[in-house]
């Protein structure tokens, strides 16, 4: 029975929509006879604006791979699996990517494609937690691995060594493995390294930096992708505080008013040369003094209403995104 790949969010749909075409590409039988169209149960939890784009970008790969598998293109089919594990690890990839691998032995049986069909089976078990169908894949291991020993003892090839062979869609990139600066992409050359892990890293000004950790094996091709995501930064949007300006703008005139006004209530109290006890002299001044008064009470309200207007008016009302020094239009 064949097995559907897909991520969590649309199993279902793939089941119903693929599982008819690709059973056609492949007879009912083991997997150490023929190979099962590929298969994956992948879940993702997304934070924020880059785990969504992440999160989309590996679907696409992935349903591109589903779709390239079954039109038998099968060098194509890898390339978006890989893109897709790149941005979304499972453990269920390794087995469409060991599937498709395997696909090619048939096709063009080239050693590499045994080496990385056998080692991609082979992280699939590791990863994979309690396989059902562990017996089966661990009998296509055997039959694939017999069948590079005979390839190479065909060939006289002895392996000592592992290749690293990097791909990036974006042009300009520093990839450095070990901390060794080994070009810019796009890189043509393979890398010869010993097995084992390997630190690999890209850095693009505008991009955020893509780190990966590469696990290479005795006489077999790893090919990772470089995938880097544009950096964005995001600016908050806020009103200019108009009113806030006018209340201030009324307290300095008010304040003005009431300096000018309490002076002139100075200027009417009468010296004690002038003093007439038969009329309140301190009348007119009084009024005034109390006009000036209320001018300056008004100067303390308005200054306080500017205040708390600016902070109103001035709060984040949005925000945009911008990349590159520009901002993005809105979705």
């Amino acid at each position: 029975m064949a097995r559907i790949a897909t991520f969590a969010w649309s199993r279902r749909l793939s089941t119903v929509l693929l599982a008819g075409a690709l059973v056609c590409l492949v007879p009912h039988a083991a997997r150490a006879q023929e190979s099962t169209p590929p298969t994956s149960d992948a879940s993702s939890e997304t934070v924020g604006e880059q785990g969504a784009e992440s999160a989309a970008r590996a679907r696409e790969a992935f349903q591109a791979g589903v779709a390239h598998y079954e039109a038998q293109r099968y060098v194509d089919a890898i390339h978006e699996f890989q893109v897709a594990a790149s941005l979304i690890p499972s453990a269920d990839l390794w087995f469409n990517i060991a599937s498709a691998y395997e696909q090619l032995t048939r096709t063009r049986g080239e050693l590499t494609d045994y080496e990385q069909a056998i080692a991609h089976y082979r992280r699939y078990l590791t990863e994979q937690v309690d396989p059902p169908d562990r017996a089966q894949v661990e009998a296509n291991i055997g039959v694939l691995t017999q069948r590079l020993e005979d390839a190479r003892a065909a060939q006289h090839v002895t392996a000592t060594q592992g290749t690293l062979r990097i791909r990036s869609e974006v042009a300009g990139a520093t990839v450095t493995v070990d901390d060794r600066e080994v070009g810019t992409t796009p890189i043509e050359n393979d890398l010869t390294l010993d097995p084992g892990r390997h630190r690999l890293e890209a850095t693009l000004e505008g991009h955020l930096p893509f780190l990966a950790e590469v696990s290479l094996d005795v006489g077999t091709t790893t090919t990772t992708h470089v995938t880097l995501l544009p950096a964005r930064t995001h600016r908050a949007i806020t009103r200019s505080p108009v009113f806030a300006w006018v209340a201030w703008g009324l307290a300095v005139a008010t304040l003005g008013a009431s300096i000018g006004i309490g002076i002139h209530a100075e200027s009417l109290i009468p010296s004690p040369e002038d003093f007439d006890p038969s009329f309140d002299q301190y009348a007119e001044p009084r009024t005034w003094g109390a006009v000036s008064d209320g001018m300056l009470a008004a100067t303390a309200g308005l200054a306080t209403l500017g205040i708390a207007l600016f902070v109103i008016e001035g709060s984040a009302v949005g925000t945009v995104t911008e990349r590159d020094g520009e901002v993005e239009p809105e979705p």
